[in-house]
């Protein structure tokens, strides 16, 4: 199979938030590069794609039920991916993981109560928690060697005043998979004060091929779970999301929500669901990408510390998205974002919308391909050596 990863796609001109919003939304220049939203710059799987021809020949798109088949094909995938049990009665549709989140903590507690995140952690988990008027307590991770963990003291004087936990796992920024012992521990503390734990597995199918992802609901089944195909298989427009709760009261509360909000999927949804979680051939062409992508990381790593001593970057165990600290630059984030921006001609993802830990960092999405990685460099190299000559 030819490579994935380093194909020739333009996405120029094609109302891609993530190539043409620079322009759009920041008045940046095309030459400025792309690396910051996370999606990839691919094609989808082409059993996915032609799925979803298939169904746009039928030429019938009314209102459309979250269908069986789409619920099955969850339970299946959990059940040869993961591991896991998934009674697909349990698996509801939402049209994003975030409205699913957000949907679940608004079904699930109360105005005031507490929510617990662990920053620098993607920020809608901290904009959805305040938005609803509940509170956010924060265990932050800490960094330990060249890698992050939990702080489980911190997490568990969070979790005595809170009544929800949102988990990211695989964790976005930082690119961690968690163990089954850090999970473990994880649950303990929640039983015991009586918290329920959401976890948001979006990233979970991009684990690295030496890597191991377990999901939360093989060790504990009253967790719920939020996630999609969107990552894995680059089809984040579609919106074809879901959440798997077992708990018959809390899918009751979560159910009333969402028909206040109005949640259902599209036709195409159903069949990019299906197609991803059935098709043998989507399955194969994952498994290369995901190859793929820890080779990227790689040499992205090996590339970022041999020419750029001055930054630290923090080695991913899934995804394509690499969190970069600029401390010894000794920039403000203000500084940071107008420097980038205008002078080195890129556009990271800045770091301290992530938490107050986040703001000397940038995330980069390193899901492109390698010559763009390698101009990025060369432009952060140039601009480094340019800002220390003489003025």
């Amino acid at each position: 199979m030819k490579s994935i990863l380093h194909q020739t796609l333009d996405r120029h001109g094609t109302d891609s938030v993530k190539w043409d919003g620079l322009e759009r939304w920041f008045r940046l220049k095309s030459d400025v590069l792309p690396l910051w939203v996370a999606d990839i710059d691919i094609r989808t799987a082409p059993a996915i794609s032609e799925a979803l021809a298939a169904r746009a020949s039928t030429g019938e798109f009314g209102y459309t039920l979250f269908s069986q088949d789409a619920q099955r094909a969850v339970r299946s995938w959990y059940g040869r991916r993961h591991d896991t049990e998934v009674d697909s009665n349990h698996v509801l549709f939402s049209n994003g993981v975030v409205p699913g989140l957000t949907h679940i903590v608004e079904a699930l507690t109360e105005v005031g109560d507490g929510v617990v995140i662990q920053s620098p952690v993607y920020p809608p988990f901290h904009e959805l928690v305040t938005g609803l008027q509940r509170d956010v307590f924060d265990a932050p991770l800490i960094q330990v060697a060249d890698r992050f963990e939990m702080d489980f003291d911190a997490l568990e004087e969070a979790m005595v005043q809170a009544k929800l936990f949102l988990l990211c796992s695989p964790h976005n920024p930082v690119g961690r998979v968690w163990s089954e012992d850090e999970l473990k521990r994880t649950l303990e503390l929640a039983r015991r004060h009586d918290v329920i734990v959401v976890s948001d597995e979006i990233h979970a199918d991009l684990t690295f091929p030496t890597q191991g992802h377990v999901a939360l609901n093989r060790l504990d089944s009253n967790v719920i779970t939020v996630s999609a195909p969107s990552k894995a298989f680059n089809i984040a427009g579609l919106f074809a999301s879901y959440i798997i709760c077992p708990n018959d009261a809390w899918r009751k509360r979560i159910i009333q929500v969402q028909n206040k909000h109005h949640v259902s999927p599209t036709p195409f949804a159903n069949t990019a669901i299906v197609a991803a979680y059935t098709d043998p051939r989507a399955e194969r062409w994952l498994d290369q990408l995901r190859a793929e992508l820890e080779e990227q990381a790689d040499y992205l790593v090996g590339r970022m510390n041999e020419a750029l001593p001055q930054l630290t970057c923090f080695m991913p165990e899934a995804s394509y998205l690499l969190w970069i600290d600029f401390a010894t630059l000794g920039l403000s984030p203000d500084e940071r974002k107008k420097w980038l921006q205008q002078d080195v001609r890129i556009f990271l993802s800045p770091g301290l919308p992530f938490g107050e830990s986040g703001q000397t960092f940038e995330r980069m999405n390193f899901g492109t391909r390698r010559e763009i990685l390698d101009e990025a460099i060369e432009r952060l190299v140039r601009q480094i050596a340019a800002d220390k000559q003489p003025q």
